[in-house]
C-alpha cells in the first residue's frame, strides 16, 4: 500500500508555474511600448539594497514579519540607444525581480526573469518610468549576435 502511495505521488500532475508570452510582438510594437530601448555589454551583475520588491513585500505581509532583502541588479555599459527614456547615459541599471533575503541568505527567483552574461552584448528592450527599469523573458531582449532583423527596423524606427 505504502509503494502504491509513493507510484501515485509520482504519477499526479504537479502544477508548473512560467511566464506566459505574447508571441506575436512584434519590433514595431515592442519599440512603441518600450521606456528605453539600446544596445550594450554586461559590465556586473549586483545585488542592491533599498529597491523595493512587490514579491519580497507580499512576503512579508503574509508571514507578518519584515524581512531585509536585496535586489539582484544588471549594470550594462551602453554602446547604442534605439529609444531613451529621456536619460540616455553611457550605463544603465537594469532592476530584476530576483531577491536574496538576509536574514537566512535565501533567494526567490522570478520565472520571468532573463539571466545575462557578463562581456556579452545584448540589445535590450526595458520597460519602466524614469526611476526603474526591467527586462523580461516576454519582451524582445536577446543577445546582440542574433538581433540583426531587430537592429535593421530600430534604425528605421529610430529615424522618425
Amino acid at each position: 500500500m505504502k509503494y502504491l502511495l509513493y507510484l501515485v505521488l509520482i504519477l499526479l500532475p504537479v502544477p508548473a508555474f512560467a511566464c506566459v508570452c505574447d508571441t506575436s510582438v512584434t519590433v514595431q510594437t515592442a519599440f512603441r511600448e518600450s521606456a528605453a530601448i539600446f544596445s550594450g555589454r554586461l559590465i556586473a551583475a549586483e545585488y542592491r539594497k533599498g529597491i523595493k520588491n512587490e514579491f519580497a513585500e507580499m512576503d512579508a505581509e503574509w508571514r507578518g514579519k519584515k524581512r531585509e532583502y536585496e535586489v539582484l541588479v544588471y549594470r550594462f555599459e551602453v554602446t547604442r540607444w534605439y529609444k531613451s527614456d529621456g536619460n540616455a547615459s553611457r550605463e544603465v541599471v537594469l532592476v530584476t525581480d530576483n531577491v536574496r533575503f538576509l536574514d537566512d541568505g535565501t533567494e526567490s527567483i522570478s520565472d520571468c526573469g532573463l539571466g545575462f552574461e557578463k562581456d556579452v552584448d545584448y540589445l535590450i528592450y526595458a520597460y519602466g518610468d524614469e526611476k526603474e527599469i526591467s527586462t523580461n523573458a516576454c519582451s524582445l531582449t536577446k543577445r546582440l549576435a542574433r538581433a540583426r532583423a531587430d537592429i535593421a527596423i530600430l534604425e528605421k524606427l529610430r529615424k522618425r
